[in-house]
């Protein structure tokens, strides 16, 4: 009983304290902090595609297992039961013995008794088993190889919506920022109509400018309740919370690789491997089909045990041991269409990995000149920010003085907050094309973001 007081009596200190809390401090309170390091293994432990992915792969290593049958010897144990009436066993005709005998007739009853064996089959020489197993092991690999490249590109994923929340609330603040210059200009703006300085068209510009603003900042609201639910779907997070994201954007990284170099490597990625694997299994997958037309042959022990209890009762024991061969020569032309299926499978596989490696040279090569143009386009709209906001200090105080009409101020006002944007989304791409590109080449892990 004292342990539950204590407990009302913590749960009402703490109610206690956020009510006395204030709003923003109590809105922090509740809400989640997530770091981009908990993100990252948050999402490679429960990610969808993920866990898909993994049991993609354990599937694999169960079919492998399963090749074992015909390598391995097979033991079965079968126990029956028999009980046969039939007519056959009514009426009977018997002499009795005695002299001289008498002739008669009897029911003899049911058969009754118990038939019990144990079997074990080995296999001698089964090609088919042979190559399935070989082709098992194959594709075991190409789902390891498929499995750690998805692992990465979960991981870029998690950077790219990660960042991409970031920005989104960057983006928040930067309208705010837009909405107070907004405010500010109309109280100027209202102020020199007080005093007759400018016309009534200016203030209706400036608060048609103000409400512009108003609807930019919601609707820049509303992307960042957008991105952080796109992050909690690649987290499959269901805490419904507020994301802090305690990570920033960070600084993008400038390109010190070795393009051609990288790009002369792209056979070592781990898709190409994979798809390269999966066609060494469809390899071994047609050798397994025509396997078919080579006979198999078996070693077969038995021993068997039979009980009767009526009408005679006897016991009996026996072993067997033989060497059977099976061989299907022509099974209706369906071994021949198994071998044709296989060899379609493999063109197609081969098919699939030449188009992966036009596409990986290809996504290498945009991946780079993405990430050059995308640290450039940062660069220039840095350098444009503190240009944008000497412009708009100089217009402001040229309108103040009636030098310039509401239509410049209104023009340095857009031109400042444009550059503010640039430099967010500019900032945001250069750092994802960043890690598309160490993607495109395996160049590292796409979640170790390079400062």
């Amino acid at each position: 009983m004292r342990t539950c007081r204590c407990w009302k009596l913590a749960i009402l200190l703490t109610g206690l304290t956020l009510s006395l809390l204030p709003p923003a401090v109590a809105e922090v309170a509740s809400a989640r902090a997530l770091s981009l390091d908990e993100s990252l293994q948050r999402a490679r432990a429960e990610n969808p595609s993920l866990l898909i992915q993994r049991a993609r792969s354990a599937r694999a290593e169960a079919v492998k297992r399963q090749t074992l049958q015909g390598l391995t010897p097979t033991v079965s144990v079968d126990a029956t039961q028999l009980r046969w009436d039939t007519s056959l066993l009514e009426d009977v005709p018997f002499l009795e013995p005695g002299l001289p005998p008498v002739p008669t007739r009897r029911d003899l009853g049911p058969v009754e008794g118990r038939i019990a064996g144990v079997q074990l089959v080995q296999p001698l020489f089964n090609l088919g088993a042979w190559e399935a197993r070989r082709q098992a092991d194959r594709q075991v690999e190409a789902a390891r190889l498929g499995l750690s490249r998805a692992s990465d590109e979960v991981a870029l994923a998690v950077v790219e919506a990660y960042f991409g929340a970031g920005t989104a609330e960057r983006r928040v603040t930067a309208e705010r920022r837009g909405l107070r210059t907004a405010e500010r200009a109309l109280r100027q703006a209202q102020g020199a109509f007080d005093e007759g300085l400018v016309a009534p068209v200016d203030v209706l510009r400036a608060r048609t400018r103000v409400r512009e603003m108003e609807a930019r900042v919601a609707a820049a609201e509303g992307q960042v309740i957008a991105a952080q639910a796109l992050l909690r779907q690649i987290l499959a997070l269901e805490d419904l919370r507020d994301l802090v994201l305690t990570d920033p954007v960070p600084v993008p990284p400038r390109p010190d690789a070795d393009p051609p170099g990288e790009i002369a490597r792209l056979e070592e990625r781990r898709d190409i491997r994979a798809l390269q694997e999966a066609l060494e299994a469809e390899r071994y997958g047609v050798r397994r089909a025509g396997a078919a037309y080579v006979p198999d042959i078996n070693l077969l022990l038995r021993y068997q045990h039979v009980d009767a209890d009526r009408p005679l009762g006897f016991t009996e024991s026996g072993w067997l041991a033989a060497v059977t061969l099976q061989w299907t020569p022509f099974a209706g032309f369906s071994q021949a269409g198994a071998v044709d299926e296989a060899r379609a499978s493999q063109a197609e596989t081969r098919a699939e990995l030449d188009a992966l490696r036009l596409e990986a040279r290809t996504e290498a090569q945009t991946a780079f000149a993405d990430w050059q143009a995308e640290l450039f386009a940062w660069e220039q709209a840095s350098a444009g920010i503190e240009e944008a906001e000497a412009a708009l200090e100089l217009t402001e105080g040229r309108y103040a003085e009636g030098l310039d009409d509401i239509t410049a101020l209104l023009q340095a006002q857009s031109e400042e907050l444009a550059a503010l944007t640039r430099e967010l989304n500019a900032r945001y791409g250069a750092v994802l094309a960043a890690q598309r590109y160490r993607l495109a080449v395996e160049a590292g892990d796409p979640g170790e973001i390079v400062r």
